[in-house]
């Protein structure tokens, strides 16, 4: 709480709802839920445009009666990207209080990204929940993928393909070489799945990826072969186009040079 109230120290009278989820570390979208939720949360007292203002002095006074909302130790939205990726829960499918202990974070702002970020509402929707037995369940490698995408989603405007492959492969390239990987029920490492959920994002959105890229990453001919047991073990026989031009001491240039003209003998 410390923390919170120096920055709230930093804000002008009257804040905005961003202004809030700064001081506080949380999303709009999760002050807002306190809005909604909290019948004595402040009314706003005048507007700024269309921004709502709230005094700052009764906004800091709320939080200081509701200390369990801004715990030094679950920071909101505060490098949410960096514990997703360092967390390595001992299920691949987990609950709502498994999943918001996994990132720090409430169950309340777990079930807000759920709620704020439906398919009717967002291009790049929450991962669903899937009931079983008495237990509703989201893939964590799902959860850990979407979390990055929140705060650097893909560009609505179509991209070229030079453009669309690093935002592909935005943390393949900073996990690719971990000695302990993550590893979902499939055999593909996090640092795989994360560009297999990238992917899906990008070719429901009208992205064009080409198969032959999808084939050197995953070792599959598709992205439905890429996500079944079959089709990762028979990945796990084949050589990507890069090991096989290192093993035979030739570029990936003249490699794919062979394969669509192959030579002589």
């Amino acid at each position: 709480m410390n923390s919170a109230v120096q920055a709230f120290a930093k804000l002008p009278d009257q804040v905005t709802v961003a202004e809030s989820a700064t001081a506080t570390g949380r999303t709009e979208s999760g002050v807002k839920n306190w809005i909604d939720t909290y019948d004595d949360f402040p009314s706003a007292e005048d507007r700024r445009d269309r921004l709502h203002l709230r005094r700052r002095d009764q906004v800091l006074n709320w939080l200081q009666h509701h200390p369990n909302l801004v715990n030094e130790d679950r920071r909101g939205s505060r490098n949410l990207a960096q514990r997703a990726r360092a967390a390595r829960p001992s299920a691949e499918y987990l609950t709502v209080s498994e999943t918001a202990e996994a990132l720090g974070v409430t169950m309340a702002s777990i079930q807000c990204y759920a709620a704020s970020a439906k398919p009717q509402f967002s291009r790049d929707p929450f991962p669903p929940a899937t009931r079983r037995g008495e237990l509703s369940l989201r893939s964590w490698p799902a959860v850990r993928s979407w979390i990055p995408r929140r705060d650097e989603p893909l560009p609505s405007r179509v991209m070229p393909w030079q453009e669309l492959r690093p935002w592909l492969l935005a943390v393949y390239d900073e996990e690719k070489d971990d000695p302990s990987p993550g590893c979902d029920e499939r055999g593909l490492t996090y640092a795989q799945r994360d560009v297999l959920e990238r992917t899906r994002v990008a070719t429901a959105q009208g992205h064009a990826v080409p198969d032959r890229w999808t084939v050197e990453m995953f070792g599959a001919g598709s992205l439905d072969d890429a996500e079944t047991a079959d089709g990762v073990r028979a990945a796990a026989d084949r050589i990507p186009p890069s090991e096989l031009a290192a093993g035979l001491g030739i570029t990936i240039g003249s490699l794919r040079g062979y394969a669509r003209r192959p030579p002589a003998g």
